[in-house]
This record gives structure tokens, C-alpha cells and sequence, in this order.
């Protein structure tokens, strides 16, 4: 494959890359201004400093409009540990609905207690799991 410097950047992969980023940033903006509407900038901003961060979870229809919003705290080892006891009983889902509940700030609770809003949660809810990367080798 020939390079060329001035075609940098514009790859099928880093494309995609940006028109990523770019969509993100915009449901973020989204998220932003109707949790501000909903509670107040100040209160939101109170949330985040008191839970060291808060994570958007958005459900929206097919348009990409939100249909309902929750606001998370991040995910601790209490909340971790509590969820894991569900998981070996119950199954993934209520290990999910579990540290949902828990993390759960504020929002419409219709994204807890109604499937047509809990299962598309759940999926995305993975996400808040994640963070720093962490790795496990053997010597």
C-alpha cells in the first residue's frame, strides 16, 4: 500500500474513528443540556463532584432522540460485589439490574422497570465497567 502524508488521517479506519468521536460528543451535548433542564446545571454539577463523575445513560428511539435518561455514579467494589451475588443465581440480567439500581442517581425509572427501556440499558450499562485497562500476564 502506498502512503502519502498528505492523505494522513484519512483512512477508512480514522474516519470512522472521528465520525465516532463526533457522534459521541453530540448525544454527550444532548445528555448535558436535558439533565441541566431536568435537575439544573448546578445540581448536576453537585452530583458529579459528590459521586467523583456521573455517566449519562441514554435510551433513544430509532431518530436518535432520547426517549429516557438516568444519571449513574461510577461503579465501586461495594456496588460490584453486592451485584456479583445475583449473578450466580439469577443470571447476567440481574446481576445488571442490580448494579443499575445501585448506581442509580436520578432519571426516569422506567429504564429500571420497564424491559422495552431496561434491556437496551443494560447492554450500554456494560460500558460503566470499563475504565482503566488492566492486564494479567504470566511471566
Amino acid at each position: 500500500m502506498i502512503r502519502n502524508d498528505d492523505t494522513k488521517g484519512t483512512s477508512i479506519k480514522a474516519i470512522r474513528g472521528r465520525e465516532k468521536q463526533q457522534k459521541e460528543q453530540e448525544l454527550r451535548e444532548k445528555c448535558i443540556a436535558l439533565a441541566n433542564e431536568r435537575y439544573g446545571q448546578e445540581d448536576v454539577v453537585k452530583m458529579s463532584n459528590a459521586n467523583k463523575g456521573i455517566f449519562f445513560l441514554p435510551v433513544m428511539d430509532e431518530d436518535g432522540n432520547i426517549e429516557k435518561m438516568a444519571l449513574m455514579k461510577p461503579i465501586d467494589r461495594n456496588i460490584l460485589s453486592y451485584a456479583s451475588t445475583k449473578i450466580s443465581d439469577e443470571g447476567l440480567y440481574a446481576f445488571l439490574e442490580a448494579a443499575m439500581r445501585e448506581c442509580f442517581i436520578t432519571g426516569d425509572k422506567e429504564i429500571l422497570d420497564d424491559d422495552e427501556y431496561f434491556i437496551p440499558a443494560a447492554n450500554s450499562f456494560n460500558k460503566i465497567l470499563e475504565g482503566k485497562k488492566a492486564s494479567l500476564l504470566k511471566r
